[in-house]
């Protein structure tokens, strides 16, 4: 899929996704919508590709495109319910995102009372390599059911009802289950 530079070339791609699908260039236009004249183009290197069309005419040949670290592992997408600041701005994506009630020291001793409380905040960039370093950074920011269920948790963490229904208020926001703790082995 790459041209003699080592650059990735979409037109060879498609050439090769209708090979692996067995389509010629007009199967490919009826299955994905795209016209036959765009895939012919695109596949002579004539003209570009968006990702959006470029990721059509893929699924249309049974393929995906993802995206791969260095390791060949897939690279999940940024959560689309990451929490936001208060005017409702994504957080700087490469810093790690605290939750609201975890308060930075370094910088504030508590939250000003004439504004409203903070969704999260966020280590300046050099506390956060330092955190890579060590293998503690972060793979994500919270979503807003992360920060609800600690909420949550933290209200009510220790009433006798909780672990019953920590399971259903997972399920709810939308969370994993939480894992199992590991048995102690039987003696």
């Amino acid at each position: 899929m790459h041209d003699d530079a080592g650059v990735f070339d979409a037109g060879l791609a498609i050439v090769g996704a209708r090979r692996h699908a067995d389509l010629s260039q007009r199967d490919l236009a009826r299955l994905s919508g795209v016209a036959q004249s765009t895939i012919a183009a695109i596949e002579s290197g004539g003209r570009g590709v968006q990702v959006g069309v470029f990721a059509k005419l893929l699924a249309a040949a049974s393929l995906r495109l993802e995206v791969v670290t260095p390791a060949g592992e897939e690279l999940a997408p940024f959560a689309s319910d990451a929490v936001r600041d208060n005017a409702g701005r994504r957080f700087p994506a490469h810093l790690d995102v605290l939750p609201p009630d975890d308060i930075p020291g370094e910088r504030i001793s508590s939250p000003r009372y004439d504004r409203a409380e903070a969704k999260g905040w966020y280590h300046l960039r050099g506390r956060r390599d330092v955190a890579r370093e060590a293998g503690e950074a972060q793979d994500g920011h919270p979503t807003e059911g992360e920060l609800q269920y600690r909420r949550l948790q933290r209200r009510y963490g220790r009433s006798p009802w909780w672990p019953h229904r920590e399971p259903e208020i997972r399920e709810r926001l939308g969370l994993e289950p939480a894992a199992e703790p590991p048995r102690a082995p039987a003696d």
